[in-house]
């Protein structure tokens, strides 16, 4: 056919006609004018997670868009890792910036356990409730030093919503052994998060022993 015949093959190592063949296709979509910027990105961003001199497809749930409020399209840039919109925790004065970081990615509560039905606990004197106070704070410190006894400096918390994830007391405990913490990990985002860093997700605090932290 005549579009056969006007075809040139194009190899993913030609990064510059890559880049002019997605500027193109971005000239007909509403940030057309934006082309320039995005293109290189969009190319670098497929390059990055594909074997240039052999790959024939790619796998773009690799590649993930995240999106932050305000700014302008000017603004986008590519990172050569995972970008977590929410962020590290900083109320208990935990650590923000980790280098050769130890990561886990745990899918348990640093809170104090409840029951699976909806009911009501009535203290009735002062003694009581500081007693129930220990106890909670016993359990939520064991967790955290099991936490920390695998070596963890980064620490991955999966939302729950059953209840919650972690306390201002866990977060405390942490800060305290100098963990960063970054919470509201979406169940949906573990799977990939998992497969970029090579992380083990743990499930229950009984299998701490068995995280092998990973540098990063």
């Amino acid at each position: 056919s005549i579009l056969q015949a006007c075809a040139q093959p194009v190899k993913l190592s030609e990064r510059e006609r890559l880049v002019d063949a997605v500027t193109t296709c971005l000239s007909s979509k509403v940030i057309s004018q934006n082309s320039e910027t995005l293109a290189p990105l969009a190319v670098d961003a497929v390059l990055s997670v594909v074997d240039a001199s052999s790959a024939t497809t790619v796998d773009l749930n690799t590649i993930k868009i995240v999106k932050q409020v305000g700014g302008t399209i000017d603004d986008t840039e590519l990172v050569n890792g995972i970008v977590f919109a929410q962020g590290a925790k900083k109320a208990a004065g935990g650590p923000t910036r980790v280098e050769n970081a130890k990561i886990g990615l745990i899918q348990f509560c640093l809170s104090a356990p409840k029951t699976d039905m909806e009911n009501n606990v009535v203290v009735s004197d002062y003694a009581a409730m500081d007693r129930l106070l220990r106890e909670e704070r016993k359990h939520v410190l064991g967790l955290c030093k099991k936490i920390k006894k695998c070596g963890i400096t980064v620490l991955l918390l999966q939302k729950s919503i059953l209840r919650d994830a972690y306390n201002d007391l866990s977060l405390h405990f942490l800060a305290k052994m100098g963990i960063m913490v970054v919470a509201d990990i979406d169940r949906g985002s573990v799977s990939y998060i998992a497969e970029t860093l090579d992380l083990l997700p743990v499930a229950h605090a009984s299998n701490c022993v068995y995280i092998l932290p990973q540098k990063r």
